[in-house]
């Protein structure tokens, strides 16, 4: 794209130039006595033409800059969906790992130490053997080359407004490479895609569904049903019966339970799924919990189904009560029991 302002500075030049050009051959064909005027002009103009040319270079140099700034920055973004987003969040606001994404403690941080930790890790003080985080630069055993360790540090430093401003680059809307990760991954693999948007969204994600409640059951049977058309949740809902139509579901992942509750999961869907309870949010890293699991070899078949009773140290496992779970095959698949006593 064309600078306007190098476009206009260049289009002063040429008429500088040819306005001199005219006007040396015209004092050369009138008088002799006018050449040492002419060179002059022409020395003056060239003179000014310096300054001209030197602007020109530095807007040039800025916005190559910039451009090799932008390059450096997507591709950064490229890296972070294919290594990072697991435990940095599929927009680096954090998962299993540190905030990325305008975290004042990273922003904080040096060029060189910043450079250091992305490219050597962090190591547990106490157990120097215990990566916390592990090394990404070749040199130190990861995957990634020089060029590539500066890009994830050009992404990191995108999303710090006075870094931007302080080097020179663009700041405000767009900048922020971490806005671009979403898509670098839903294109290079949906399937993590899917599995980082539920990661990203657990706890708040559930609440566009309404909480079922069925506590004063002490039975109640939970579905899993191929998608309906229009449905958000994919592959298969969770869906429980509607007491007012018969035969007809009320598609919610979200279910509220009682202490002693008898839970039945049954498949209903095309494919095979588990019934899985996990420890705390993080689906794109999910730790099982020791409260309920259908188990994954075998999984659950279409027509088989999984029985679990509410116990009380379900109600007391979270400190709000709700217990997620989620199916293994299918992470994107995320429901909440909240339960009662």
């Amino acid at each position: 794209m064309i600078d306007p302002v190098q476009a206009a500075v260049g289009i002063v030049v040429v008429l500088i130039t040819v306005g001199a050009l005219i006007y040396i051959f015209y004092s050369r064909t009138n008088a002799v006595e006018k050449t040492g005027y002419g060179a002059l002009i022409m020395l003056s103009i060239v003179s000014l033409m310096i300054p001209v040319f030197w602007i020109m270079e530095t807007n040039g140099e800025a916005i190559s800059k910039t451009q090799q700034h932008d390059t450096s920055v997507q591709r950064g973004a490229a890296l972070y969906a294919q290594y990072c987003f697991q435990c940095h969040g599929i927009s680096g606001q954090g998962a299993a790992g540190p905030k990325l994404n305008g975290n004042s403690a990273v922003n904080a941080l040096t060029d060189a130490d910043l450079l250091r930790i992305i490219s050597g890790g962090i190591y547990d003080p106490a157990n120097p053997t215990t990566a916390l985080m592990p090394a990404w630069s070749q040199d130190y055993g990861g995957p990634l080359t020089q060029d590539q360790i500066q890009y994830l540090f050009d992404l990191v430093r995108s999303a710090d407004p006075n870094y931007l401003a302080k080097n020179g680059y663009p700041n405000g809307a767009g900048t922020n490479g971490f806005t671009q990760t979403p898509g670098d991954l839903q294109s290079s693999n949906p399937s993590a895609y899917a599995t980082a948007i539920a990661q990203a969204t657990a706890g708040t994600g559930l609440t566009q569904y309404p909480v079922v409640d069925m506590s004063k059951q002490k039975t109640i049977t939970i579905d899993i049903i191929d998608s309906p058309a229009g449905a958000t949740c994919s592959p298969a809902c969770f869906a429980v019966p509607d007491p007012k139509n018969v035969g007809q579901f009320i598609i919610s992942p979200n279910v509220k339970v009682k202490v002693g509750t008898t839970i039945t999961w049954v498949n209903k869907s095309k494919t095979p799924h588990t019934v899985t309870s996990i420890v705390g949010q993080n689906t794109g890293s999910p730790v099982p919990a020791k409260v309920f699991n259908s188990g994954e070899a075998p999984p659950l078949s279409p027509g088989q189904s999984f029985t679990y009773t509410v116990k009380a140290s379900a109600y007391t496992f979270n400190s709000n009560h709700v217990v997620l779970y989620f199916c293994q095959i299918h992470p994107v698949m995320l429901a909440a029991l909240t339960i009662v006593q």
